[in-house]
C-alpha cells in the first residue's frame, strides 16, 4: 500500500513540474526607455580570435534543460523539436546499431 501511494505521488509530482506556468492574467507593462537608448548608444560588439571555437554541449541534462520542458523526451508522441533518441545514445563500434549507453552529458572541442 505504501509503494502505490510513494508511485502515485512522485507520478502526480512528475506531471505537474511537466507542466508550463500560467499566469493569472496577462501582465501590462510600462513603455520603457531602452529602444531610445539602444538608438542614441549602439552594442559594442565583442571579438573573439579566429583560433578559438565554443565547445558544444550535448546529452540529455543539457536538451532537456534547453527544451523547456524535459517531460517531453520520454513521450513517444512529443513534437520533432524535442529530437529523437538516437540523439543522445552512444553506439558500439563494433556491431552497427547496436546502443551501448545513454550519454547524460557530453563536451565536444
Amino acid at each position: 500500500m505504501k509503494t502505490k501511494t510513494l508511485i502515485a505521488c512522485l507520478a502526480t509530482g512528475l506531471l505537474t513540474l511537466g507542466q508550463p506556468a500560467r499566469a493569472a492574467g496577462t501582465p501590462t507593462t510600462a513603455p520603457s526607455h531602452t529602444a531610445s537608448f539602444k538608438s542614441r548608444h549602439p552594442a559594442r560588439q565583442i571579438h573573439q580570435p579566429a583560433g578559438l571555437s565554443q565547445p558544444s554541449v550535448s546529452g540529455v541534462i543539457p536538451r532537456g534543460i534547453r527544451g523547456g520542458n524535459p517531460l517531453q523526451m520520454l513521450n513517444p508522441f512529443a513534437p520533432a523539436k524535442y529530437g529523437t533518441a538516437d540523439d543522445n545514445v552512444s553506439f558500439d563500434p563494433d556491431v552497427p546499431g547496436k546502443v551501448n549507453g545513454i550519454n547524460f552529458f557530453s563536451v565536444s572541442f
